[in-house]
């Protein structure tokens, strides 16, 4: 039966649910050091992009060659994050044992530069995947990315918290779906976040390469190579 053959719609959309899977207890796995995290969101977005673009390839061996290629960048940017937050709850924590008539102030203040912060954080390990810079440039990207296709990176970063808030308020619920948490929790926010990124990411790589035709990426890189990558919509 057609429905059944290797290049059937049914197939491929199976193969691309065992790709999710993998890349998804990769990333779950390579997150338990901690400081490794960084690098395993960074491979998970570059596979991810790579699927959402329909693209052959050994998904094992492509996301060990991200984990591998970006794991530098990729550590740092992490370690700030780390760092960032643990000022911020370590501050949350001071107001709610000291609270002061300023504390609704800060509180504000604080509430508001952490959602900065994790509306970057949605968009700078896709663009790592994808473009190489230095980390204050790819940090500084992110930045302007995220609040330039704001209502994209809202989807995104609900999608993340969604397994979280499943797992924190329906908590008898999340039981039955605790398989498909475990098995998608990380790779299908990703692959949305692939999806709503390809338009945008492909023009900056168009753009860019007909600009800089000598620095076409190869078949196994596949980054593209700038120094402020240019992500936008015209």
């Amino acid at each position: 039966m057609k429905l059944f053959q290797i290049d059937s719609p049914l197939m491929r959309f199976l193969s691309k649910m065992a790709d999710l899977i993998i890349i998804n207890l990769f990333t779950v796995l390579l997150c338990i050091p901690v400081i490794t995290a960084g690098a395993a969101f960074t491979a998970m977005h570059y596979c991810a992009l790579k699927i959402a673009r329909d693209q052959e390839v050994s998904i094992v061996r492509q996301y060990f060659h991200s984990f591998k290629d970006n794991f530098r960048q990729a550590t740092i940017i992490w370690l700030i994050f780390l760092v960032f937050a643990g000022v911020v709850i370590f501050d949350y924590f001071l107001m709610g044992a000291n609270p002061t008539k300023i504390s609704a102030f800060v509180f504000g203040g604080l509430l508001a530069v952490s959602i900065v912060v994790l509306f970057v954080g949605c968009a700078v390990y896709p663009i790592l995947a994808r473009f190489s810079n230095t980390v204050p440039g790819t940090i500084k990207s992110a930045f302007a990315y995220s609040f330039r296709y704001f209502p994209r990176t809202l989807a995104v970063m609900v999608a993340k918290a969604t397994p979280v808030l499943f797992i924190i308020f329906l908590t008898n619920f999340a039981i039955y779906i605790f398989p498909v948490i475990v098995c998608f929790c990380f790779s299908a926010p990703a692959l949305l976040a692939a999806v709503l990124n390809n338009k945008p990411f492909k023009k900056a790589e168009d753009a860019y390469l007909a600009e800089h035709p000598q620095e076409d990426p190869s078949a196994e890189d596949e980054h593209i190579f700038s120094d402020t990558p240019v992500i936008e919509e015209k």
